[in-house]
């Protein structure tokens, strides 16, 4: 076949995914889809997953890849067609598998739930003209129809066994309960900054006309949906002591497809279990050396109670954490140009938030009005650590996914490949940035370099974790037992680390499996190539191409070897 077949498919692909995955672009703030909602009724979401099974097979056949391989074998296909195929190919199968579970449990009870978008990511449109203003009014307008058909496909879910824990129902229930206890003027919703273009008279009667539409279309809804949630949902739905999707019908089969699309790869339960108590061993050592250098303990054990109940170590304001993140940022860029050769032209923010996970990041907008934001759950701010607060900053921002996305967005890539989430290839690379700023001497001290380390901890402890819940039928007590036991989590963290492993199987696997893939590929590099290894392009390398899945991230590193070799 030749690469322009594959090219056609991968516009056909990325045209359906702009269509149809509106939740993303609303995360993405596309001005353009502003007034659409998502499909997430039972018709829409099985529509969605006989299309990407569709898109999957043509990859497969095209890349001359048997049904269900999630690697592209080579041919006569150029490297950027293979590169093509293998990412949507991944990207619809990760999707198909993925898109149920999004819609009837994380999309209730997780990090990233239906109250962070509707708090956090529907109110932050950098919207210009009037037409954009309207499209904000319509898509206020059409989201009784929009929840009601989510009400009608969590209904679904249930029948299947798909359902968020009694637990987490009960918060969804109370974030709810909080927004529609506030006034409809202060609403979340209203606060969406008016068009641009508007004059100061007609943005009056525009947001007027948004807190109208909050009072009468959206909270009704929200009204109905916690009405479902109470009396339909959480009657039948899991306890604590069996939170995993072991515990229903087909979960053992479905967690091993959620696990391929997180981690790229065909890795049992199991063997990602294993890994990472392999990696929480060798931590230990690690906390041994650093911890006798920067507060005279080399026991692990009681270093992590140290970072965990010492509380001068903790922030207090939500204005000193985005301070320190902004310093932490600002050092980073100026540092970057030694390790990468191309930098993006977008900034990079830091927004203090009250819902979602603890940091997150959305990329620039595709037509640069937004900038790259990193998000800090400031809700509690003692929750934060003044150890872990740099580690997080650099895995969010520079070196991490500010650098990656927004420069993927800046280079001459196919948006399947510059703006499609592979989360292994993603989450693997902030979790590598944060080691790589240890390298481009970033850190600030070294009890900040000990934060590195926590972070470190947590991404393996992620591994056992997860697999225990989801595979092995840890309990919720079991889970936050271990997280307490291996990393310097306060309890309340650790709880909110779990119930989000709990609500979005097979996620949390993705990033130290994906840091593993990166540095082997890093050590395969610097022994073939010896002398002529050079780290900025080895980065180059792995950031040029785009998003891919890891079997692909390495062929594209064994081919760079080659080539710089010839």
């Amino acid at each position: 076949m030749s690469s322009a077949a594959a090219v056609q498919l991968a516009d056909d692909y990325w045209l359906y995914h702009r269509g149809s995955a509106q939740l993303w672009n609303i995360d993405r703030g596309d001005v353009d889809q502003v007034e659409h909602w998502e499909d997430l009724s039972p018709a829409g979401v099985a529509g969605r997953v006989t299309r990407l099974a569709d898109f999957a097979e043509r990859a497969a056949e095209l890349g001359r890849s048997g049904p269900g391989r999630w690697e592209i074998g080579r041919s006569e296909l150029d490297d950027r067609a293979r590169s093509l195929l293998a990412a949507v190919e991944f990207s619809a199968r990760a999707g198909a598998s993925i898109l149920p579970y999004a819609r009837d449990v994380t999309l209730v009870a997780g990090a990233i739930n239906m109250a962070a978008f509707l708090t956090v990511m529907v109110p932050g449109y950098a919207l210009t003209t009037r037409e954009h203003g309207q499209g904000y009014i319509t898509k206020l307008r059409s989201s009784p129809a929009f929840i009601d058909g989510w009400i009608a496909g969590l209904r679904e879910g249930l029948g299947a066994g798909r359902c968020a824990t009694a637990r987490g129902i009960m918060a969804a229930i109370a974030e709810l309960d909080t927004l529609l206890d506030t006034d409809p003027a202060h609403d979340p919703l209203v606060q969406q900054s008016s068009p641009t273009e508007m004059s100061v008279r007609e943005a009056e009667r525009w947001r007027a006309e948004i807190v109208d539409c909050v009072r009468h279309s959206v909270r009704p809804a929200l009204v109905r949906l916690r009405l479902m949630l109470r009396d339909v949902a959480l009657p039948g739905a899991r306890p604590d002591d069996r939170p995993g999707i072991c515990h229903s019908a087909g979960g053992a089969g479905d967690y091993q497809a959620l696990l391929r699309a997180s981690t790229s790869t065909e890795l049992t339960a199991e063997q990602v279990h294993e890994v990472g108590r392999v990696q929480l061993a060798l931590l230990d050592e690690e906390y041994r050396v650093r911890g006798a250098a920067a507060l005279e303990l080399a026991d692990p054990v009681e270093l992590r109670a140290r970072l965990r109940d010492d509380a001068t170590l903790r922030y207090s304001t939500a204005a000193d954490i985005i301070t320190d993140a902004v310093a932490a940022l600002t050092r980073a860029q100026a540092e970057a140009p030694r390790w990468f050769t191309r930098l993006p032209d977008a900034t990079c923010v830091a927004v203090a938030a009250e819902v979602g996970a603890m940091a997150y990041y959305t990329a620039p907008s595709p037509d640069g009005a937004r900038s790259g934001t990193m998000y800090y759950n400031t809700s509690e701010p003692t929750m934060w650590t003044r150890v872990g607060l740099e580690a997080a900053t650099f895995h969010e921002s520079v070196p991490g996914h500010h650098l990656q996305l927004a420069l993927a967005q800046a280079l001459d890539l196919h948006p399947v490949l510059g703006e499609l989430e592979v989360t292994s290839y993603s989450e693997g690379w902030g979790l590598y940035a944060e080691r790589l700023a240890d390298e481009m001497s970033l850190y600030s001290g070294p009890l900040q370099q000990l934060g590195m380390l926590t972070l470190d901890s947590l991404r393996a402890a992620r591994l056992v974790v997860d697999t225990g819940l989801h595979s092995m039928g840890w309990t919720r007590d079991e889970a936050i037992a271990f997280l307490m036991s291996n990393t310097s989590l306060v309890r309340g963290n650790a709880e909110r680390e779990v119930d989000r492993y709990i609500a979005d199987p097979g996620q949390a696997t993705s990033y130290m499996i994906g840091r593993l893939e990166i540095d082997r590929l890093r050590a395969l590099a610097t022994a073939r190539l010896g002398a002529r290894f050079s780290l900025k392009a080895f980065h180059d390398t792995v950031l040029g191409g785009g998003m891919t899945p890891l079997t692909e991230l390495g062929r594209s590193i064994e081919a760079w070897i080659d080539t710089t070799l010839a």
